[in-house]
């Protein structure tokens, strides 16, 4: 018979009943504590956000703040560029485009001319020809710069024509309103053999002299050997 001997730890026992529950306390204890110290951290070093409202806050309690989310809006959108009023032309004030434009082009080219009305034109040809017919029956229009109308021309065909009416020059005598300038564009109604390459197209280009009183006026014009007059009303 043989006797086995066991092998006997002297701290076993005071390990299993003292230090092993002691431990088990302190790791219990820690996690807590470990929780606490982050959020104290969090909150007196953290950045806290509120409706666009960024705040530090040091440790000795003085609090910084910022408006970053505006900041950021405002560096991100360009700034806002003031929108200047067009400019109109006062086609009723005196004008020389000689003296008031820089450029040749800008001389030749004027401003718009006033807003007419035409009723009647009356033809005067300076070198004798078969012309059957004088009164011109003009009816026509003058608007922002832009002309149009038609007319019976001395051959008895009915034209129409359009363009640009442009002044040159405009000044005030007394009640009496004087404008220079000039009328550029096409007419159409001529008969073939008269029209360059038989399509019954004719240019337009007449200087025109406005004089009128209170917005009721005469009109004179020249084309080559053409000289015309006829009334009309400015609006």
């Amino acid at each position: 018979m043989s006797t086995q001997k066991t092998l006997i730890i002297p701290l076993s026992g005071f390990y299993k009943r003292i230090i092993n529950p002691f431990l088990k306390v302190i790791l219990i204890l820690s996690i807590p504590c470990s929780l606490l110290a982050a959020e104290n951290s969090e909150i007196n070093y953290g950045l806290q956000s509120h409706n666009g409202q960024s705040q530090w806050l040091e440790p000795d309690g003085v609090m910084l703040a910022a408006d970053t989310n505006r900041d950021m809006v405002q560096d991100d959108q360009p700034p806002e560029e003031s929108e200047e009023p067009p400019v109109t032309v006062d086609t009723y004030s005196p004008y020389n485009s000689f003296e008031e434009e820089s450029g040749w082009v800008d001389q030749i080219w004027g401003r718009p001319s006033r807003d007419h009305i035409y009723l009647g034109m009356w033809t005067l040809h300076l070198d004798p020809g078969d012309d059957q017919e004088n009164n011109n029956e003009l009816i026509g229009f003058t608007y922002k710069g832009y002309y149009g109308g038609t007319f019976i021309n001395t051959h008895s065909d009915r034209v129409w024509s359009a363009g640009w009416q442009r002044t040159l020059f405009q000044q005030k005598y007394g009640e009496f309103d004087v404008e220079a300038g000039y009328r550029a564009g096409i007419m159409y109604g001529y008969k073939k053999y008269l029209t360059l390459y038989d399509t019954r197209f004719f240019p337009l280009i007449q200087a025109v002299l406005d004089i009128d009183y209170k917005g009721f006026g005469l009109e004179l014009s020249w084309a080559g050997v053409v000289l015309t007059a006829g009334f009309y009303y400015r609006f």
